[in-house]
């Protein structure tokens, strides 16, 4: 083989590759915590005090849903800061936590093992020394409207959640802009409002017989009871 086609044969490698462009997961449900965690931690870079708690960075985010509070975490753990979100019981992204988690440094707790089931995911954001803290290393890239987080050695893009305001958005891209290599589209999540089974499966309706038989003349229905001198009838009356 000649030097001239190895090198061509190199040169269409280093293309495809290029042209692999980025990954995006189809889960909107991993966005919401893989992409929740690199936001808080995103979040503390911002504020950029050795103490953080949640009160502290909800000025970062926008458009908060409901119970986003409760449902995230900020620990300071053995010098260095930790954030964390919950994940459900049932929830789709599961799966692909346990087998990534270790590659995306995902943590069961601070400091702990890689994630393999816990009620939270963790991930550090920052070390802290002398008063100061040091980020963790990240990318980040514009796209959808929204921003965009890359874990250092992987190849998938997790879109921010919840949506951050446009100043914290310019400062995270001055501070780890990168160029993702193709356009990115954040998963639509699924809309459709979830119905009860009581909802779908109803009961027929119950209601009191428009007319109630009361008498002291004894008729055909054998339902009759008879209470001193008055007779009563529970079946609704008919024509006679």
């Amino acid at each position: 083989m000649s030097r001239k086609f190895s090198m061509m044969i190199l040169i269409l490698i280093f293309s495809c590759s290029a042209c692999a462009g980025a990954v995006v997961e189809e889960d909107a449900e991993l966005h919401k915590i893989v992409g929740g965690l690199y936001s808080l931690a995103s979040a503390v870079e911002l504020n950029n005090r050795p103490k953080a708690d949640i009160n502290a960075l909800v000025r970062f985010f926008e458009r908060i849903p409901a119970g986003w509070q409760d449902a995230v975490k900020v620990e300071t753990d053995k010098g260095s800061i930790w954030v964390g979100i919950a994940v459900g019981q049932y929830s789709s992204a599961r799966r692909y936590l346990r087998s990534n988690a270790e590659a995306l440094k995902i943590m069961e707790s601070p400091n702990g093992a890689a994630w393999l089931g816990g009620d939270y995911a963790w991930l550090k954001a920052a070390d802290v020394a002398k008063k100061k803290i040091r980020p963790v290393k990240f990318s980040a890239a514009q796209g959808d409207g929204t921003i965009f987080f890359n874990a250092p050695d992987t190849e998938t893009w997790w879109a921010a959640w919840p949506d951050l305001t446009a100043r914290a958005e310019k400062d995270i891209l001055e501070a780890h802009g990168a160029d993702a290599g193709t356009e990115l589209h954040a998963p639509k999540a699924d809309g459709e409002a979830k119905i009860s089974i009581y909802d779908e499966v109803r009961p027929s309706s119950v209601r009191v017989p428009d007319k109630m038989y009361m008498g002291t003349r004894k008729n055909s229905f054998d339902m009759s009871v008879e209470v001193g001198d008055v007779i009563f009838n529970p079946i609704p009356n008919v024509h006679r």
